[in-house]
């Protein structure tokens, strides 16, 4: 990409004024909710305000996460053995991407994350599953939930030309469905995953920027803090 002037003295100013220890969202939701359409929005908002991010998704396309991808279709492996290969692909992924970008101080997006792992296969005890992960794993400074019925979901995946695996079942989304809701962290937003794309990508917009400028005025008091979110958010920042 070729940039022009303003557009280098744009990024270069976004490099020296990054948000304080990195920032993480994940875009969650049951198969069919919309998260990678906003998840890659949200990569070209950081584009447009010349932010460093990475966009990563869950599992991963490493060894662990394709032996869940695999099971999704051949139905091979007990919801345990589901678990621990799921751990194991979210250990590499925090070690080898997550952490490093976030120590780089990036903004890191994620197309699914661990609260994936409790809702599908944690439905005996989903907070025994977050504890678990959150032992190792960062926890998101914005969580978004994107909550679609279970038929939408199943719908939306046929017209994309995919089959439903056997995670995608009306039961099972249902379940999955129910665990995400009831997920309680301070960081999380619920958000009607049937309502217009657009619209649902401005309120994502909103939470990441109010979050963001909240985390920029905790690490960072001094009057460069404030034109740190202003360069980065523009106008006043939104704290109130």
């Amino acid at each position: 990409m070729l940039l022009t002037t303003r557009d280098s003295e744009l990024y270069r100013r976004a490099m020296i004024c990054p948000i304080p220890r990195g920032f993480l969202i994940a875009v969650e939701g049951i198969d069919g909710s919309g998260k990678t359409t906003q998840a890659e929005r949200l990569a070209r908002y950081c584009d447009e305000k010349r932010l460093t991010y990475i966009l990563s998704k869950e599992p991963t396309s490493g060894k662990y996460g394709q032996l869940i991808r695999n099971s999704a279709s051949r139905g091979r492996l007990s919801v345990e053995e589901e678990i621990d290969i799921l751990l194991k692909d979210r250990r590499e992924h925090v070690d080898q991407v997550i952490q490093p970008a976030l120590d780089q101080e990036k903004v890191v997006i994620l197309d699914r994350y661990y609260f994936s792992t409790a809702a599908y296969q944690g439905a005996a005890d989903p907070e025994i599953i977050l504890s678990r992960n959150e032992a190792f794993a960062p926890q998101p400074d914005l969580l978004v939930i994107l909550d679609v019925s279970p038929q939408t979901g199943l719908q939306r995946i046929r017209e994309r030309g995919d089959e439903p695996n056997k995670f995608e079942t009306l039961d099972s989304l249902e379940r999955a469905r129910a665990i995400f809701n009831q997920i309680d962290r301070p960081y999380k937003i619920g958000l009607n995953g049937e309502d217009l794309v657009d619209m649902i990508g401005s309120s994502i917009m909103y939470a990441f920027q109010r979050a963001a400028a909240e985390k920029i005025a905790k690490y960072d008091v001094s009057p460069s803090g404030v034109n740190r979110m202003r360069q980065l958010f523009g106008g006043t920042p939104i704290l109130a």
